[in-house]
């Protein structure tokens, strides 16, 4: 139905004798209403609600058919104004529920559904259980399924599990009976990446990294050395991925990959020219296999768009495998992935890899992994809220005898002590400095300078003993 028909329907049907008596809204009769509501838009106005999300006009024009509904029959709440009832049946028909509330709040990182009437949101420095809550389990079953549709994904009892999105830089995790007791209704975990870019001064400031540690990794992607980082969820790795590619030189053509667009790294002059070069890409899931375009897909296209350094944002399955032949054939690769420590990650990526179904002996396929990134970052959410790179490490060899992984650990931030709150019970504050604990190689020093670094930048970092041209050179 058109904008102007619907504004038709309104103008012939509200009655515009504002006396009239009006029914109190019990929560019961708010239900029922809502029930009434649902039907009739779903069956006049269905496509105005599909469009909600993300169009401000359709938003519009379905508050103002709940503003008709809600009028024609003299609705009200006690103690709340009459928009604030148009407010609460749009968010639950159209919305999130109360969720878009937080959901649309810039200081919240993070909002968790434990169950149906335990919501937890979570801030920069702290948490709290808020008083809202879905009105029963099948309200939070059916808003968390409305979430998961917004980014392709079908939650049903086929499916009662997944990964999603919402909008930009938000995804969304949840599950549905039967995986979970039907008297939860539904648990969830939504989280919202940060849009702007934070700069090495910022992360700097707040002691994430040091200069020398910043501008290492910089180097490292400027001059084709490819770069893991590794963490828990909320470590901050996306922060760190975003802050490095808005730091490397404007020419260098950057290809992303993402499952939600997180990556906001496009670079513009006063007049609005686009100075840097990018391509965001984003994965497609889908029930019907034919049509699910995933990580992996993109990064065997990104071969044909001649990229300088290809950012798989999140790596896991068979792309870790993909990824590393990238690496390994003169792609320069910044990846995101979860592992306990910079050692762990190596393991992490084998683990991935075999997963993809090689045939590679484990110590051939390690070898492999080492060459395509040979720097791995770790980074850590600290008990204080803040997030560190905690070690940044160089892997040098395989030793194949005691199957362990050699390496170097460059930098590292060593943990000293914590203060407490007056209760003496919470950590407020964890004590703690970066250091340079070795140099890099020599073979990354060679490396860095045959892909075109300045060599006394190259010595900020490398042995004392290195110099140009040294015996031993190789990429």
């Amino acid at each position: 139905m058109s904008y102007r028909t619907i504004h038709e329907v309104i103008n012939n049907h509200v009655l515009l004798n504002t006396s009239v008596n009006k029914n109190l809204v019990t929560d019961d009769a708010y239900h029922k209403h809502l029930n009434r509501l649902r039907n009739w838009l779903s069956a006049e106005y269905a496509s105005e609600l599909s469009r909600t999300i993300g169009d401000e006009t359709a938003k519009d024009r379905v508050k103002s058919l709940i503003r008709l509904y809600t009028h024609n029959n003299s609705l009200s709440v006690a103690n709340e104004s009459y928009e604030l009832l148009i407010d609460k049946f749009y968010d639950d028909l159209a919305g999130f529920a109360f969720i878009n509330k937080y959901l649309f709040d810039e200081n919240v990182e993070e909002i968790n559904g434990n169950s149906w009437n335990d919501i937890e949101v979570v801030y920069a420095d702290k948490w709290h259980k808020i008083d809202e809550a879905f009105s029963s389990p099948q309200h939070a079953a059916d808003i968390v399924k409305k979430m998961m549709r917004v980014g392709g994904v079908t939650l049903d009892e086929k499916k009662p599990v997944g990964d999603s999105y919402i909008s930009t830089g938000v995804r969304v995790s949840a599950m549905i009976p039967p995986i979970i007791d039907s008297s939860i209704g539904a648990v969830f975990s939504l989280r919202k990446q940060k849009s702007r870019v934070f700069s090495m001064g910022e992360l700097t400031a707040t002691q994430t990294c040091t200069e020398e540690e910043f501008n290492f990794l910089k180097i490292c992607l400027n001059h084709g050395v490819s770069v893991g980082i590794a963490g828990a969820t909320s470590s901050g790795k996306t922060t760190d991925i975003i802050s490095l590619l808005s730091a490397v030189d404007n020419d260098k053509r950057i290809y992303v990959i993402e499952d939600t667009r997180e990556t906001f790294i496009t670079r513009s002059n006063s007049n609005g020219k686009v100075e840097n070069r990018v391509v965001y890409t984003k994965t497609r899931p889908n029930l019907h296999q034919e049509r699910n375009i995933s990580a992996a897909d993109l990064l065997r296209a990104a071969m044909r768009y001649h990229p300088d350094i290809i950012v798989p944002a999140e790596m896991r399955d068979e792309v870790a495998m993909v990824a590393v032949e990238a690496g390994r054939t003169g792609h320069t690769i910044l990846a995101g992935l979860h592992a306990n420590n910079a050692v762990e990650a190596y393991d992490r990526i084998l683990t991935m890899c075999l997963m993809s179904g090689t045939r590679l002996s484990e110590g051939l396929l390690m070898r492999l992994i080492m060459s395509a990134f040979p720097i791995m970052v770790f980074k850590a959410q600290l008990p204080d809220k803040t997030r560190k790179v905690m070690q940044i490490y160089e892997a040098l060899r395989f030793d194949p005898v005691n199957n362990t992984l050699v390496g170097n650990i460059l930098f590292q931030y060593v943990i000293e002590g914590r203060k407490l709150c007056q209760d003496k019970t919470r950590i407020k504050e964890m004590l703690g400095y970066h250091k340079q604990v070795s140099k890099i190689s020599k073979r990354l020093a060679n490396r860095l300078m045959a892909n075109g670094c300045e060599i006394n930048l190259i010595k900020e970092y490398a042995p004392r003993d290195w110099y140009p041209g040294e015996e031993g050179f190789y990429l």
